[in-house]
């Protein structure tokens, strides 16, 4: 486990609930994050694994990670609606939810539907499914063939959201085709960080100069999408992270095990607790928002507070201990 990338995971979900939470202030990290986690996923099948040794093994620990978490939110949201809430709004589309083929269909009020943060799950499985295939291309070709088809790809994406309509990239940004490109992404930086040849540990000064450097570069991409200039908007949801992203996958994992002082911040153990319980933090915040809203709040005299309204500051320590509790009951029903 490269303890950086795990930190960073917690750090980038934090930012996306706070985003959610209709914090503003953090759009950039959100964005940025959303595709952070779809470059790690793809980044982590090829450096950890070459060679998928049996399709079967691989599609059974990614379908155990992805169902049961998304069936127990999905779940929970109905049963809350219905007891609590008193709505029935559940129609034709909710059987697509259920087996996480929403993201396919172009319309917010499908991909969106229900338990909303499900349209990245939707996607992730996608890539989950198209894996053994696309480590079977990365194979048979040479390093210039899938770095040039990756770079084609990621033009193609990105000139889609400069030249499309605002609905077009709305779509792009669920679309397990598109989100596949930031995961194969993944997976090529992971496949050649594997393949480099061993270097020698870095001093903490050389270690700490190439983490500044970094975070340098994200924070001129963070600046850029903050400047308000129409092109820059128009590649936020992914295309233009790729760079930063890159870079934060390669320096810390060329970093790993001579980490500079930001690397060894970012190894302390609360950072890393909050990276291992990011995706249960991620897909239960809106069910953990609504239970505190309709659940706790009414002891309080505020019944029915509006989500992602005014409720963080209660939300977010509950949301940790949930996702905790959840992330601890999965690891022993599945190591017993």
């Amino acid at each position: 486990m490269i303890k950086t990338l795990t930190s960073w995971r917690g750090i980038f979900a934090l930012c996306i609930v706070c985003f959610h939470f209709a914090m503003h202030e953090f759009d950039q990290m959100a964005y940025a994050g959303v595709t952070f986690f779809f470059m790690l996923s793809g980044f982590l099948v090829t450096f950890h694994h070459k060679h998928i040794a049996s399709a079967k093994q691989f599609y059974r620990r990614r379908m155990w990670r992805i169902f049961p978490l998304h069936w127990l939110a999905l779940t929970l949201m109905i049963i809350l609606d219905l007891a609590i809430m008193h709505k029935f709004h559940y129609q034709w589309d909710l059987p697509l939810h259920v087996v996480l083929l929403q993201s396919w269909v172009p319309s917010e009020q499908v991909f969106y539907n229900y338990s909303i943060h499900s349209w990245f799950l939707s996607s992730l499985l996608a890539c989950v499914i198209f894996t053994p295939l696309l480590l079977k291309f990365l194979q048979l070709s040479s390093r210039r063939v899938a770095w040039t088809a990756i770079i084609v790809a990621c033009a193609a994406v990105a000139a889609v959201n400069i030249t499309g309509t605002d609905s077009l990239r709305s779509y792009l940004y669920v679309c397990p085709l598109a989100r596949m490109v930031d995961y194969s992404l993944g997976m090529i930086l992971g496949a050649t960080m594997r393949e480099r040849p061993s270097s020698k540990p870095y001093s903490t000064i050389r270690a700490t100069v190439i983490e500044v450097a970094t975070l340098a570069v994200f924070a001129t991409f963070i600046a850029a999408h903050a400047s308000g200039n129409a092109v820059v908007a128009q590649l936020e949801n992914s295309a233009m992270w790729w760079i930063p992203m890159s870079l934060l996958l390669v320096s810390c994992t060329l970093l790993h095990g001579s980490e500079g002082l930001i690397g060894r911040l970012l190894s302390i153990k609360p950072l890393v607790w909050l990276g291992e319980i990011s995706f249960e933090v991620y897909i239960l915040q809106k069910l953990v928002n609504n239970a505190f809203c309709y659940l706790v709040a009414p002891f309080c005299g505020h019944y029915g507070i509006l989500i992602y309204d005014y409720s963080f500051a209660c939300t977010l320590p509950l949301l940790i201990v949930t996702a905790w509790a959840v992330h601890k009951a999965f690891n022993y029903l599945s190591h017993p």
